[in-house]
């Protein structure tokens, strides 16, 4: 009866110790002398129910590695705040800790120690050797408290609040962890090998080392997908912020009846450097740019957000597109630490004349579709990338629309699309599927190229941004207009 006491407590300080380090590291619920009760009440019964159980079977541990584990793991439920995740797993946490310093500081120890000092003469469930098991455990538990407490804990609650509690994805490892404890247990006492046997102390010492670095690696890998976690909630915010600042809702001016505009963008990643915009500079004027930013992710993104405002900015009604894009290209020359560039054209269109007035600064060549015929690639003047050399000066074109034409123009992204052969889109690609669709208006034509250039990737990953826009000129020419202008 004294042995079956005496090891039912040195059993159960390990679940106590569990529950002390649940305790310190979860927000309490309810106030301090409701738990010390609960906790109480619970110790109590779990302590009676393994008594009865070593009563029964001294060498089974299922109620006292399991049991007494669920038990711990119920009450952290009941009497803590925060996500059933989180308590169960900072409750496993304990218990798991608790079985690791057990089998491998106190148990070794006391098998290297007590058959020197002759406490296991009569074998290991003798008095003096639990009573000496049971001094090591209180030593090594209150130890391992205070180290928990003041550097441990800190890292824990870290771990807990990047995940903000879900922690759902990490039950398993743990569970796991406490059961092949108890399979290890269940398996050693099986085959005779208790403290006294010579290969209880190389076996337990091999396995709690391996249990130390799955359990490393399991707030290991909390930690990795937590910070992915949170890069990917940023990268989610700055996909939201990248596309509010993109015009997005169309028809995108329903009361104006010169002219209609489609655009979109698919970025290779969660954010990208490609950008579009279109935008009225004055109740005539009707303003459509798109860039390309070298590079690619967040670095690009924020240096298109910077590209698309000074342009915006410095469109203003008669001013030179040319002088835009040289005062454009200034300014980005001088925060351009990264040394990007952009790539560029806008086009501003009068609505009274049909003439689009326009500047390239090395960007793709648009495509252009006469009423009734086929898109034809044109050709207007290029410059110089943006952001590329200081005091670069752009010289602006013009050509002149006519009701029913139409304008295309789109990013590298799109003819260098690449399939699993590693061919391209291509333009000649591109000018057949414009040219099979140039009746339609520019709202079905671009979902019409994004569906030929899926078809042609396959599943092929993508590598480059994708944007495209297209704008129809509805308005009637003065008479006496020509077709194109000569560039300036």
């Amino acid at each position: 009866m004294v042995t079956v006491g005496l090891w039912s407590f040195a059993v159960f300080l390990a679940s106590a110790f569990a529950a002390v380090l649940a305790g310190i590291t979860l927000v309490p619920k309810y106030k301090g002398s409701i738990r010390a009760a609960v906790w109480t009440g619970a110790a109590i019964v779990a302590y009676l129910v393994t008594f009865l159980s070593y009563w029964v079977d001294l060498s089974n541990d299922t109620v006292g590695i399991i049991g007494l584990s669920v038990m711990v793991c119920g009450v952290c439920q009941f009497l803590y705040k925060g996500t059933w995740s989180e308590k169960l797993v900072i409750a496993l946490m304990g218990c798991l800790i608790g079985n690791v310093s057990t089998f491998m500081l106190c148990g070794t120890t006391d098998s290297l120690l007590a058959p020197k000092l002759g406490l296991m003469e009569e074998g290991p469930y003798s008095t003096a050797n639990i009573l000496f098991f049971i001094v090591i455990k209180a030593v090594v538990y209150v130890l391992i408290t205070m180290v928990y407490a003041k550097h441990l804990k800190r890292y824990v609650h870290t771990t807990v609040e990047s995940v903000e509690g879900n922690m759902t994805l990490f039950i398993p490892a743990l569970l796991v962890s406490v059961l092949g404890f108890y399979l290890i247990n269940l398996f050693s006492n099986s085959n005779g090998i208790m403290p006294d046997h010579v290969w209880f102390f190389p076996l337990y010492l091999t396995i709690c080392v391996i249990f130390m670095v799955e359990f490393w690696m399991i707030f290991y890998s909390i930690n990795q997908s937590a910070a992915a976690m949170k890069n990917a909630a940023e990268l989610n915010v700055a996909t939201n912020i990248q596309q509010s600042m993109l015009p997005c809702i169309f028809p995108a001016f329903p009361e104006r009846d010169e002219f209609d505009i489609y655009a979109m963008m698919n970025p290779a990643k969660e954010v990208g450097g490609d950008f579009y915009d279109f935008f009225m500079v004055d109740e005539s004027h009707l303003a459509m740019v798109i860039a390309d930013v070298s590079g690619k992710g967040v670095p690009a993104a924020l240096f298109m957000v910077i590209g698309k405002t000074l342009i915006k900015d410095h469109t203003q009604p008669g001013e030179d597109l040319g002088a835009v894009f040289s005062q454009v290209n200034n300014l980005l020359c001088e925060s351009n630490s990264e040394g990007m560039f952009i790539t560029a054209f806008e086009g501003v269109l009068d609505l009274n004349t049909g003439e689009l007035k326009f500047v390239n600064a090395g960007h793709e060549m648009p495509f252009i579709c006469r009423k009734g015929e086929a898109f034809e690639v044109y050709k207007p003047l290029s410059g110089f990338v943006l952001a590329g050399m200081e005091d670069t000066r752009y010289r602006s074109g013009s050509l002149m629309l006519e009701a029913g034409d139409k304008i295309f123009q789109y990013t590298d992204g799109v003819t260098e699309a690449t399939n699993a052969k590693s061919e391209l889109y291509g333009m000649e690609r591109l000018r057949e599927i414009l040219g099979e669709n140039s009746k339609k208006t520019p709202a079905e034509i671009l979902p019409a190229v994004k569906q030929d250039i899926d078809k042609f990737v396959g599943n092929a990953p993508q590598f480059d941004d994708i944007t495209m826009i297209c704008m129809e000129y509805r308005g009637t020419l003065h008479a006496g207009a020509v077709r194109e202008g000569e560039a300036k």
